[in-house]
């Protein structure tokens, strides 16, 4: 039974509490637990204090160091010595605390030089923004569309340079958020393009050029480096111009008619990827920061920061936990990457101010009450029906609906 006080659980506990008769109440030895026991001078009643708070705060540390780590349900129940079904019940009410969106307090800072990349999980995929040291921002998507890029764009204030694995969806994204960010093409990316085209073990001369020039990339530091490989790029095309332009007849297997085709396809490709993204500057952004960039030493040309670091960590979480429900593992994704920010709230905090995740059940109980109610007036029908029709109907019984 709750005992009255006046008091605030987070301050002191005073020395005498009150019955729920109003009569004071004295110690009475402890329980079993070692609990100092309470007891009423004038009924009798007997009771202890209780702290729901801190009950409630250590639930949430419990969950917030099962969500952000790879330990399971089992083990984690195992360590607290009580049983899976037992830990699940008192988590079911963390799951409704909602994650604070860090770009909400976000104060204008220009980053100087942000990575973007999606990764795909069992709840959806995840595009994510990251400096080289935390996590700015994410969103849940279904794909890496613009659309979806320019929702966790919109978000964020322009940086000065921006690397992204080559997608057209965050391309096209950046032109319309960020116009005047400085595009930087992730070049280990790049060279998977070309590798994709050639292989690792490429036959031809020309092959064999094209994918040395492409692992070449990632050990450019300075503008001279970058001039020359320019360069060594041009004189590919020159040597090489009448080998990547013949070709050969083969027979179409659709329609049968012979038609011409390009002899080194692959080579034309590779050397056109690298071609592309030199021509319109996309390579070589990092040895030539824009001005304001305060330490460029710390530019970095690919995203292996980004999926190294947050996304393959995110990936190992979802996979340590692959059994949770679609919204559970977004929600755990989401905890984890919150943590990784510049300056993330106490969870338990943020818990606390949502009444331990009371504040959100209200509301959905509110939403789902006035929703699912029908309008007569204008005949719209409710959401959903609560349970199959009692009522007598002269029908083949509950194949329609009816018992």
């Amino acid at each position: 039974m709750k005992l009255l006080s006046d008091q605030s659980l987070t301050h002191k506990l005073p020395d005498t509490l009150r019955c729920h008769c109003g009569a004071e109440m004295k110690r009475n030895g402890t329980t079993s637990k070692g609990t100092t026991r309470w007891r009423c001078k004038a009924c009798g009643f007997s009771a202890s204090k209780k702290r729901p708070d801190v009950t409630n705060a250590a639930t949430f540390a419990q969950f917030i160091t099962h969500c952000t780590t790879t330990e399971t349900l089992s083990v984690t129940a195992k360590r607290l010595g009580v049983s899976r079904s037992t830990l699940k019940r008192r988590f079911t009410w963390c799951w409704l605390v909602d994650v604070p969106d860090p770009t909400i307090s976000h104060t204008g800072r220009v980053y100087d030089q942000i990575f973007i990349d999606g990764t795909y999980t069992a709840g959806g995929c995840l595009i994510v923004a990251a400096t080289i040291d935390h996590v700015i921002a994410w969103h849940w998507c279904y794909r890496e569309t613009s659309r979806d890029y320019q929702h966790l764009l919109s978000r964020i204030p322009a940086p000065l340079i921006v690397v992204l694995d080559g997608g057209q969806g965050a391309a096209s994204a950046i032109k319309t958020c960020w116009p005047t960010t400085k595009v930087q093409r992730c070049l280990v990316h790049a060279q998977r393009v070309v590798r994709r085209h050639t292989t690792s073990r490429p036959r031809t001369d020309a092959g064999q050029t094209i994918y040395r020039l492409a692992l070449n990339l990632t050990q450019i530091t300075t503008l001279d480096q970058a001039a020359t490989w320019g360069g060594q790029l041009h004189e590919f095309s020159t040597i090489y111009q009448k080998g990547m332009h013949e070709k050969t007849r083969s027979k179409d297997p659709a329609t049968g008619m012979w038609v011409p085709t390009w002899t080194h396809a692959n080579v034309r490709k590779a050397y056109h990827t690298l071609h592309r993204r030199c021509r319109t500057n996309l390579l070589f952004v990092s040895p030539d920061p824009p001005e304001g960039v305060l330490d460029p030493a710390r530019v970095k040309a690919p995203t292996n920061s980004l999926e190294g670091g947050s996304n393959a960590q995110v990936k190992a979480l979802a996979h340590a936990h692959r059994g949770r429900t679609n919204e559970h593992q977004r929600r755990m994704l989401d905890w984890w990457l919150y943590l990784k920010t510049e300056l993330p709230d106490d969870p338990i905090k943020i818990a606390r101010q949502s009444n331990w995740g009371k504040d959100q059940l209200a509301k959905v109980q509110i939403l789902t009450h006035d929703e699912n109610r029908a309008d007569h007036e204008t005949g719209r029908p409710a959401l959903y029906d609560n349970a199959i029709d009692t009522n007598y109907n002269h029908s083949t019984g509950i194949q329609k609906g009816q018992i």
